[in-house]
């Protein structure tokens, strides 16, 4: 089982997309992060640095045609001071991200939980499969006698047909067996995403794997602690109402420092040298202040406010919701984990004394006192004994792989 589990862990292909897109959010959150602390600095120049332009001028007495050489550069440098909006967005981003990585541990615990239910399905057709082929060695077992019985005219005909019939349904019995636990081991190499061709067998026994060591009012305790779903809701509800004050805070004045800086030179008339080459050139640079204040959006803030703040409002009812339903599925599997452990007892007593029936029945029957009929009756009844009780400690087991999922409890050994 634990080999199962590191498998499905470093193997599930949902696990490893839901961690990218955990890796991917972080990574947005910090390009939001740095974009609030730095500045933004961007350069300008002339289009076809340097570029060239012609002018040519004229009057009714003369004229004159000029073209120059200019280059151009301009430095911004921007940074968002106040920016209402900033503050909210973050957090809401934030609260994003750890509503991803709720659901990364979420689908961990899910996958647990996956693991374990096919895992003990292939124990289940493992056992049965094992009894089933006990049966056939029993029938066969029983034919071989009945047919020398029959030679040496101690054995009617009948019991020769009878226990062909019973090697028979053994066998049919077996077979649907073994399409059951291929089926079994297939679905948990889905499970496990392990290739195809590779298949995958239960190594541990078929046993009870320990006991639930908490009262029902811890287990609920810690459902309501431990769940990734309530902490799920709890930070899409304060997502949604951080979303709500960014759209209101759209209509909040913004403030921003601002320095900015500019480089430009013409080379002189190229075309008309005679006076001489000219260069001509100007600095120039500005710092301060830039305060905008957005008068209306024609109510778009608040409207989106609204709807915001009502998103958060139905997370709480959602909230609420899912608390009773895990509530419910705790006291569900905490009263189904105590009935099958009593039903468990039961199967094992029943099997008990099931053998000691088909002892005294096969003496009977040595001593002439009993049919053959009788024996193959009674092997039938311990099969069936012996099956129910293989399924009744996968039920068992079942049980407590899943209070461990809805609690987080561990199980006692």
């Amino acid at each position: 089982m634990e080999e199962a589990q590191q498998l499905a862990q470093a193997n599930h292909p949902s696990l490893h997309a839901l961690a990218l897109e955990v890796k991917s959010r972080e990574a947005q959150l910090e390009a939001s992060f740095l974009n609030l602390l730095k500045p933004q600095v961007t350069l300008q120049s002339s289009s076809g640095l340097p570029s060239f332009s012609l002018q040519h001028q004229y009057d009714q007495t003369s004229s004159s045609t000029s073209g120059e050489v200019g280059t151009n550069i301009n430095v911004d440098v921007v940074w968002l001071w106040k920016n209402p909006q900033l503050e909210p967005g973050l957090a809401a981003d934030r609260h994003g991200l750890e509503q991803l990585r709720l659901q990364h541990k979420l689908l961990e615990r899910d996958v647990r939980l996956q693991v374990a239910e096919a895992y003990h399905e292939v124990q289940r057709t493992d056992g049965e499969v094992k009894l089933r082929v006990a049966a056939v060695d029993s029938a066969q077992a029983t034919l071989t006698i009945s047919r020398a019985r029959h030679r040496a005219g101690v054995a009617a005909r009948l019991d020769v047909l009878q226990a062909q019939n019973q090697l028979i349904d053994s066998e049919a019995l077996l077979a649907s067996a073994k399409a059951g636990q291929i089926t079994a081991r297939r679905h948990l190499a889905r499970v496990l995403n392990l290739p195809q061709g590779v298949v995958p067998t239960a190594h541990d026994p078929n046993t009870r794997q320990g006991t639930w060591g908490a009262t029902l009012e811890e287990s609920v305790i810690a459902a309501f602690a431990s769940r990734e779903e309530l902490q799920q809701f709890l930070a899409a509800i304060q997502e949604r109402d951080e979303r709500a004050k960014e759209a209101l805070a759209a209509l909040q004045p913004t403030i921003s420092l601002f320095a900015t800086g500019s480089w430009g030179q013409d080379s002189g008339n190229l075309i008309n040298r005679a006076s001489g080459p000219e260069l001509r050139g100007q600095i120039s640079t500005a710092l301060g202040l830039r305060f905008t204040v957005p008068l209306s959006d024609g109510g778009s803030s608040q409207a989106s406010a609204r709807r915001w703040t009502l998103a958060a409002r139905q997370q709480e009812h959602l909230l609420a919701n899912a608390r009773n339903s895990f509530q419910e599925n705790v006291e569900r599997e905490f009263s189904a984990l105590h009935a099958q452990e009593k039903v468990l007892e039961l199967r094992e007593r029943q099997v008990e004394v099931q053998k000691e029936i088909l002892e005294l029945t096969r003496a009977r029957y040595e001593a002439g006192v009993a049919t053959q009929q009788d024996m193959i009756d009674q092997q039938n009844t311990l099969t069936r004994a012996a099956v129910n009780h293989t399924w009744a400690i996968v039920d068992y087991n079942l049980n407590l792989a899943r209070l461990h999922r809805y609690t987080g409890l561990p199980i006692q050994p």
